[in-house]
């Protein structure tokens, strides 16, 4: 039979008391020690995250601000601008505040400039508000001072575990500057031959082939008349024949502006794109960044006409030398324009913009979003693109502005294509810079 031993037991002796006693102490002083080692890093941990937060918020604003100012040129568009976007950032988990009120110093406009003028860090120099906004003097820069501290909308950010260490709360500050850059830009323009059409938009009771429209004319030396005659009085008129200098232009100009009386007769898609290629240049006269202007045609074929210039004179001198006939070769005349790009003239560190207008649809040579897939795969640039008149392909050039990253605009008038052409001019393109 087996039988089980008895269970030994041990005495605790004086030495193994002490050891419990020495654990009860070490823990009862590294317990509150890893309790706010545990709240430091959580504390500093939420630090980081709220200043990373505060970062994102204000290089949006900055941006914002900077893009709207460049578009709109106004202070109060600006700021808008500004405002809104960053509370569209939570910031310790509200939305951004932004002061923009002059006197908090958070919004502020300046210029930016490399100490050397061509390399190296940018620098920012304030300008006060009220001078910009009184147009006294010209800013390229829009920076935001973002902060979360006493003198703030929102004041400091509490600690998750406030009073760690006496501290209760924490004052993250950031800031970022978005300054436009100088830009480097190439027009495309058409000048097929339907650029030289007038259209008459003529009210139902003016005609200008209505009988007492065209004598009138032939009194002014326009046309010559010949009539139907029976019994030796005239009948109705059988031909009319332009006299030597004189067209169908003529004709409906006089029609126009002299007999029917309805104001200044409708310019061809040319002049009214030579008036908007002036406005274009007029608004990047008063730019403060140094832009540089080519100017590449087309028709049937495309011609690079002016390297990149910031003489803008000479700009339009080129313009004017130039008329409509042919096709519409538009893809050529984006192969013209970009070789200006790579021309000695053209600035490695310039913003390139490619311009490319049309009232037509393409209908010779290369398609022109090939030719922007090519451009956009080799080279760092945007393209906009100008449609005009109702007879323009307002798909295609849609599609090559995507490909190109950039916008498509469309005018149905002439005043319509020059407010395209400034908004152009004034989209400037916006880094930022710290």
């Amino acid at each position: 039979m087996f039988v089980s031993p008895a269970p030994v037991r041990f005495a605790l002796t004086q030495r193994d008391d002490s050891r419990r006693g020495g654990i009860t102490v070490l823990m009862a002083f590294v317990l509150p020690m890893l309790a706010l080692l545990a709240a430091f890093c959580i504390n500093l941990a939420q630090m980081q995250l709220v200043k990373t937060e505060l970062a994102i918020a204000t290089d949006a604003a900055a941006r914002a601000g900077g893009r709207a100012f460049s578009e709109e040129q106004t202070v109060e568009a600006a700021k808008t601008a500004a405002r809104l976007t960053a509370a569209m950032n939570e910031v310790a988990g509200e939305p951004y505040q932004l002061n923009t009120d002059d006197g908090a110093n958070e919004f502020e406009f300046g210029v930016s400039a490399q100490a050397d003028g061509q390399t190296g860090r940018f620098y920012f120099t304030k300008v006060p508000t009220s001078d910009v906004a009184a147009n006294l003097v010209a800013v390229s820069s829009v920076r935001i001072n973002g902060k979360r501290t006493g003198d703030s909308l929102m004041g400091p950010v509490p600690f998750i575990f406030p009073n760690t260490f006496s501290i209760g709360d924490f004052s993250p500050v950031a800031s970022a500057t978005a300054m436009q850059v100088d830009r480097d830009i190439s027009l495309v323009l058409d000048r097929s031959g339907s650029m030289d059409w007038k259209t008459y938009d003529w009210p139902n009771d003016a005609d200008p082939w209505a009988e007492d429209s065209l004598i009138a004319a032939e009194d002014e030396g326009i046309v010559d008349l010949e009539w139907k005659y029976k019994n030796g009085r005239p009948q109705y008129i059988r031909r009319v024949r332009y006299n030597n200098g004189y067209d169908q232009d003529d004709l409906y100009d006089y029609a126009w502006e002299e007999f029917f009386e309805l104001g200044p007769a409708p310019n061809t898609p040319w002049e009214d794109l030579v008036m908007a290629v002036d406005a274009f240049l007029r608004v990047l006269d008063e730019t403060p960044q140094n832009e540089q202007v080519s100017i590449a045609s087309y028709n049937s074929h495309g011609t690079l006409d002016c390297w990149l210039l910031d003489d803008f004179d000479s700009v339009r001198a080129t313009v004017a030398s130039l008329g409509p006939n042919g096709s519409t070769g538009i893809g050529n005349g984006m192969n013209s324009g970009k070789t200006s790009f790579t021309h000695q003239n053209a600035r490695p560190y310039a913003s390139k913009t490619m311009v490319v207008m049309t009232d037509g649809i393409h209908n010779y040579g290369t398609q022109p979003n090939t030719v922007a897939s090519q451009m956009m795969a080799s080279s760092n640039l945007n393209i906009q693109t100008v449609t005009f008149g109702s007879g323009a392909n307002q798909q295609t050039m849609q599609e090559v502005a995507v490909t190109g990253q950039g916008k498509h605009y469309h005018a149905d008038s002439g005043d319509e294509l020059v407010s395209a052409f400034e908004e152009i001019a004034n989209n400037l393109p916006t880094i930022l810079t710290n």
